[in-house]
């Protein structure tokens, strides 16, 4: 009981701040449009977002534009030049406040309902807007890609655009050679995986083929994989310096995850590996470079999921793609 109380009464104090705040910034500044956008818990939806950014400046003029999300997602837009500021949403009780009422001349709340659930009370977050469009979590991939769901939730309708991220001028603390690839092999749920087996196997006869130095990154689980031409960063860089490497890879390899998409914003050429995931046989969650394909493929396992894709029918897509 106590503790609830003190996370209720924490959650409070910082919902006023957070109110005082932005209504004395819409004060100094009332010639702006103040628009808030509150999305958090996945990387991938805000990169595949971030074209709504330009939109929104496009379509308002003046703004102040503030992204709500967790503390470590803000490397993401950190560096983001029309951003005016990352905001902490501290927690979910404060994004359940913030659907309620909100200090902000715009509000866009971009993730759908009950795709997050306030743990201390169980409450699910719902979004009225996607609810009224008929976008759910069973549904959502049936006819959009991730950015048209957030341009339509930003009330800018169905747009197209290639993504872009921006990183700090500070260099990169590991060394790596002047031309490298780079591997993502492990999703966070494990529902996207492919196997441990044929992904060192796709890296011995890369390394092989083409005498590339392979670098992999993500959060855990490494590969069992050692080789001279073979980094292995995982788990050892945060959310900035993971941008970094990505932006220098000549080619990435990888799960629709959000080092993905990542690279999908960098414009790196690139081989996604996918398969079933959840309620969806076939999707595609990106939009400019990888939805383009004319450097990259997305490549479906269209009998299941990505851990059933046959391993010739990889190594051979990541043939054609170098003989481009």
């Amino acid at each position: 009981m106590l503790h609830r109380m003190t996370y209720v009464i924490g959650s409070l104090a910082y919902f006023i701040s957070l109110n005082f705040r932005i209504l004395f910034k819409r004060l100094i500044e009332p010639q702006a449009v103040h628009i808030g956008i509150l999305m958090d818990g996945d990387l991938g939806d805000m990169v595949a977002s971030e074209p709504i950014v330009g939109a929104l400046h496009q379509k308002y003029g003046k703004v102040a534009l503030y992204w709500i999300t967790e503390k470590k997602y803000f490397p993401v837009f950190s560096e983001h030049p029309q951003i005016t500021e990352m905001v902490d949403e501290y927690n979910l009780l404060v994004a359940r406040f913030l659907l309620c009422w909100n200090p902000f001349s715009k509000f866009y709340f971009l993730q759908l309902s009950d795709f997050r659930i306030e743990p201390e009370f169980q409450i699910p977050l719902k979004n009225e807007k996607a609810d009224a469009f008929g976008i759910q979590l069973n549904n959502y991939y049936h006819q959009f890609n991730l950015l048209e769901i957030a341009s339509q939730l930003a009330d800018l309708g169905i747009i197209s655009g290639q993504p872009h991220l921006y990183v700090d001028s500070q260099a990169l603390q590991c060394t790596l050679p002047a031309t490298y690839w780079v591997v993502h092999c492990k999703s966070n749920a494990g529902l996207r995986d492919w196997k441990d087996e044929h992904w060192i196997k796709l890296i011995q006869e890369a390394i092989a083929t083409w005498g590339v130095h392979v670098v992999e990154i993500g959060m855990k689980n490494p590969l069992p994989f050692t080789h001279p031409n073979f980094t292995s960063l995982v788990g050892k860089c945060d959310i900035m310096e993971t941008m970094k490497i990505i932006k220098g890879a000549s080619f990435f390899i990888g799960l629709d995850s959000g080092p993905t998409h990542m690279a999908n914003a960098f414009q790196i050429p690139g081989l996604v590996i996918c398969g079933e995931f959840t309620y969806f046989k076939k999707y595609m969650s990106y939009s400019g470079f990888y939805q383009e394909a004319k450097h990259s493929r997305v490549l479906f396992n269209l009998h299941g999921r990505a851990e059933g894709l046959p391993y010739d029918e990889v190594w051979q897509a990541l043939l054609a793609l170098q003989e481009k």
